[in-house]
């Protein structure tokens, strides 16, 4: 054989082997990149696994309603019921008012009462709360509620006391002036008022 030939036969031979490696590396890699495709493949049937799910949901939430009304009124109530000209020391005048819990929540109340006007006088007024509202114009015929207390820094007649949604309750006020009054109090006015102020339970 000549060395053309040789040489001819190996280049086709080497040729072939080539072809054959390259084929070979290309199945490889193509093996390789179906690997791949089959484990991304797997992770997504993983993530993609049945599954179930349930929920609770609650009845309706509502807020009730705290509402306090005197003698059928709010916010203002003008307590004529209570007033007296030409007072004399030792004397007192009392009236009967209706405390209502109009709301739909049980509260608590409290009642405090202010002055104006004449301070000389102011200090010889005392006020007391009483628990029923039957009065001949001048006492309360009721146990009092708390104890009697001056006019003076705005008293808290009474605090706390629970009254239930849809309930109301009669009480009697009465102011005294007290017996020490003397001619420094003579000829003096004095404006009278009750905060009542409720809170829910």
């Amino acid at each position: 054989m000549s060395t053309e030939q040789k040489s001819g036969g190996g280049a086709r031979l080497g040729a072939r082997m080539r072809s054959r490696l390259g084929e070979t590396g290309w199945i490889r890699t193509r093996a390789v990149l179906s690997l791949g495709m089959v484990l991304g493949l797997g992770a997504v049937g993983t993530m993609a696994a049945w599954s179930d799910s349930a929920t609770a949901t609650t009845g309706m939430f509502s807020t009730s309603s705290v509402q306090l009304k005197v003698d059928n009124q709010r916010p203002a109530h003008q307590f004529t019921e209570l007033k007296r000209n030409s007072m004399l020391p030792g004397q007192s005048e009392a009236g009967a008012l209706t405390v209502q819990n109009t709301g739909t929540a049980n509260f608590q109340w409290a009642v405090s009462a202010t002055a104006t006007g004449s301070s000389a006088l102011i200090g010889k007024l005392k006020v007391s709360l009483h628990q029923t509202g039957a009065n001949d114009g001048s006492t309360c015929s009721g146990p009092i509620i708390g104890t009697q207390q001056a006019f003076s820094g705005n008293p808290t007649l009474v605090s706390g006391r629970s009254l239930a949604a849809g309930v109301s309750e009669q009480v009697c006020i009465k102011v005294t002036v007290d017996s020490t009054a003397g001619q420094t109090e003579q000829f003096k006015i004095a404006d009278l008022g009750f905060n009542f102020t409720a809170t829910g339970q």
